[in-house]
């Protein structure tokens, strides 16, 4: 694991449509994603077994957590327990800062 990562010395990766990400760094315990969202674009309802705290770095977004639903814009926070059902719709260009609990071996493959 580096003590520091530059942000341009990772890629994004197109995972959806209007959707992009960046592992910024991960160990087995915990793992950092940028997520980048056009307008309009879906993160559709699903769950996992890790936890999930999401903050929104910029944008707008509509979060349904547990079949809750809230607007949060950027400074905003969502977090999502193991298996509850969560997804966003961006409002507005934005960015969320994912962070897992323990890592997404899915992401990694």
């Amino acid at each position: 694991v580096q003590p520091f990562v530059g942000d341009d010395s990772l890629p994004w990766e197109t995972v959806g449509e209007g959707i992009q990400r960046k592992i910024m760094t991960y160990n087995d315990d915990l793992m950092l994603v940028k997520v980048a969202f056009e307008k309009g674009a879906v993160g559709t309802l699903h769950n996992h077994h890790h936890t999930q705290v999401s903050y929104v770095a910029a944008g707008m977004f509509e979060v349904e957590v547990d079949g809750n639903k809230q607007i949060l814009k950027k400074g905003d926070v969502f977090h999502a327990e193991s298996w509850l059902m969560h997804g966003a719709v961006c409002l507005e260009k934005g960015m969320l800062i994912d962070v897992f609990n323990p890592k997404r071996e899915d992401f990694l493959k």
